[in-house]
């Protein structure tokens, strides 16, 4: 797949750029209150997270720019996902909502940030845990295909300060 988009002439970071703009559709439609919509559009947005790398390896045009959009980009598309699913309202949550989406978005941010922050520090890849970005993705297209939104959030920011904390004692044991 990576081979037909690279001969479309499509480029990496314009991949980039579309998976950004389909995960703004996708905050929108939950804060719109259509998380199923909302689901399929995540669903699309991971395809395009996917592909960007696969067409930057097979193209040969892997940068370290490419590397770092893609990271901001991601946190951008957790942020839109997560701001509209606790607009949209997570009724299930009640008042609670909005706390559940503070620790979701902090959480999942911290999760890339001990990576990133380790990595730099001299642990080697750390690509550790059950809560990276790919899976916290789809725990919340899961739960919107079934209106339980508000649920989502509350297992990402489980999920994601067990991995922070999981990677930070690997970091202690191999920095030490």
């Amino acid at each position: 797949m990576a081979k037909a988009f690279a001969r479309a002439g499509f480029t990496p970071n314009v991949l980039t750029c579309i998976g950004l703009v389909v995960s703004l559709l996708a905050g929108i439609l939950f804060a719109y209150g259509l998380p199923r919509f909302a689901a399929i559009a995540l669903l699309v947005c991971g395809f395009f997270d996917m592909i960007d790398g696969a067409v930057a390896r097979f193209a040969g045009k892997v940068t370290a720019f490419g590397g770092v959009l893609d990271s901001v980009v991601d946190r951008f598309t957790e942020a839109a996902i997560i701001i509209g699913i606790v607009y949209g309202g997570t009724l299930e949550l009640g008042q609670w909502g909005w706390l559940a989406g503070i620790l979701a978005l902090v959480g999942g941010f911290m999760v890339s940030y001990t990576r990133a922050r380790a990595e730099a520090a001299g642990t080697g890849k750390l690509d550790i845990g059950f809560a990276e970005r790919a899976e916290r993705m789809l725990i919340f297209a899961i739960f919107a295909l079934v209106e339980r939104t508000g649920y989502a959030l509350i297992l990402v920011a489980i999920f994601s300060y067990i991995t922070v904390i999981h990677r930070l004692v690997v970091a202690y044991r191999r920095l030490r």
